[in-house]
């Protein structure tokens, strides 16, 4: 579900790049896109050491088991 309001998103901002293009404000869509990857690429960021930190744990439990 998650998947789909992604596309969804996606397609309504190339939708409405094309549109400013149109009227030459091309530089909006980019600021908005640029803001959006790295809010993206932050929750990545902030994720991963938790799942490492996981993962380090079940294999030093699976060597002493």
């Amino acid at each position: 579900m998650k998947r789909i309001f992604v596309f969804i998103g996606l397609l309504g901002v190339c939708i409405g790049t094309v549109y400013l293009y149109q009227r030459q404000l091309g530089a909006i869509p980019f600021l908005l896109i640029s803001i959006y990857f790295f809010i993206l690429a932050y929750k990545q960021l902030s994720k991963k050491p938790n799942q490492c930190d996981e993962e380090e744990k079940e294999k030093k439990n699976d060597r002493y088991s």
